[in-house]
């Protein structure tokens, strides 16, 4: 035991000295103090006398540093503010981790933490979807590492590798916010590894694979819905996500466009997708098949596009197309594939769509902002505040070509005739 002023520099360079741990005891806050395990482990403790029976009693207050010193003095005045009201901090302390659950956590470290970040709207998704429907309901008293395991196997099970490495960085980060809090006592991620080492794809369909893996969707196995969800990811080179998200609120068949808005846009903008007839066709035609199977039900009409099988209030998640793609695949003599192609994904289709589009001339600026890409939309502090064209026009003309290419690769392989001068 040794009396000192705990400050900044001193917790960061204290080291061990005699080969036993050392309580070093803060002179600001009476009762915090920082331990010093002989393995170099630093952790803040309040140290009180317990109001119920007189006895000394010791409460882990979070590890050096995930924990700072000015946060700990808090939670240790916090703590000595209990004692003076006679309450035990400690046996409180146990009763919360014995009734808080992982899903409790999630929405704690969403509102309280994630929320300052940009990619706010996607980290809650991912964590919702992808954790607290595997193990929202444990305790995080009983929560092992066994449990984050299963969440990251289910997301690589269904082929979405680059999702899984996202929940896992996703975890970790609400792991150690946990830790250093103190909603847990040890960091049950530490020596974790990232679950999938992960490439940049460049996959892009051939206008002969766009033919034949079009033309083999009726005859596989998914539902209608999907399938159309498919051909959209194609049509409208927009994420298989917001394909599947979309609401009927959002369409406009007057003006032919189709609105996202910001809270389901990745860049978090709203992005005005203008629709060309085909899209339109393909929209219609899911609106009528999902009113008619809502009329079958005796339900009212649905206000999703795609409405999740089960339920008519949720959309399908962008998760189920990938799935039912993998879904497909077939292996013959060691070479695998999909509906007649090369293995592909959803997001393939987005970028197959840019690439062919490109290819009829149009301007690589133009497909940028067609995508909502960041490096499009949000360049500089110019096209982020002054600039305000929306390049409807352009975007316009650009799916619509786009759309008669893809009519013609379906009915047999037109050729390309490259767009010249076209901005």
């Amino acid at each position: 035991m040794a009396l000192t002023t705990l400050n900044d520099r001193f917790c960061e360079t204290v080291k061990p000295t005699t080969g036993k741990q050392v309580d070093y005891f803060d002179t600001v806050v009476r009762g915090l103090s920082l331990l010093v395990s002989p393995a170099g482990t630093k952790t803040f403790f309040l140290n009180y006398t317990r109001p119920t029976d007189g006895k000394r009693a010791r409460m882990k207050l979070g590890r050096y540093p995930d924990l700072k010193l000015a946060r700990a003095r808090e939670k240790a005045r916090e703590g000595r503010g209990d004692v003076t009201e006679g309450q035990d901090p400690l046996a409180e302390k146990r009763a919360i981790e014995a009734s808080q659950t992982v899903s409790d956590l999630i929405e704690n470290y969403v509102a309280r933490h994630a929320l300052k970040k940009r990619t706010a709207t996607a980290i809650a998704r991912r964590l919702r979807f992808n954790v607290a429907s595997q193990i929202g309901s444990i305790k995080l008293s009983e929560l092992h590492r066994r449990d984050i395991t299963r969440c990251i196997d289910a997301v690589k099970d269904r082929g979405a590798d680059v999702e899984a490495n996202r929940v896992f960085e996703d975890l970790r980060s609400m792991v150690r916010w946990a830790r250093g809090r103190g909603d847990l006592d040890v960091n049950l991620m530490e020596g974790m590894r990232k679950p999938s080492e992960t490439t940049e794809r460049d996959r892009v369909l051939s206008a002969d694979e766009i033919k034949t893996a079009w033309s083999a969707l009726p005859g596989s196995d998914m539902r209608d819905a999907t399938m159309r969800v498919i051909r959209l990811c194609l049509i409208t080179a927009q994420r298989v996500g917001e394909v599947s998200g979309m609401m009927r609120s959002e369409l406009d068949f007057e003006a032919k466009v189709w609105r996202i808005p910001e809270e389901r846009s990745k860049n978090g903008r709203e992005h005005v997708v203008p629709l060309s007839e085909t899209a339109i066709t393909v929209i219609k035609e899911q609106i009528a098949a999902s009113d008619d199977q809502a009329r079958r039900k005796k339900r009212p009409p649905s206000p999703c596009v795609f409405p999740a099988p089960r339920g008519s209030r949720a959309s399908m998640a962008g998760a189920a197309a990938a799935k039912a793609i993998k879904k497909t695949e077939v292996s013959k003599r060691g070479v695998a594939t999909i509906l007649g192609v090369a293995p592909f994904t959803p997001h393939d289709l987005r970028r197959t769509a840019a690439t062919h589009m490109e290819e009829i001339g149009i301007s690589p600026f133009i497909i940028g902002h067609v995508l909502n890409h960041v490096s499009a939309t949000k360049a500089s502090i110019t096209s982020r505040v002054y600039a305000r064209y929306d390049y409807m026009r352009e975007k316009r003309e650009a799916l619509e070509l786009w759309a008669d290419r893809l009519a013609g690769i379906v009915a047999g392989g037109a050729d390309i005739i490259a767009l010249r001068g076209r901005a």
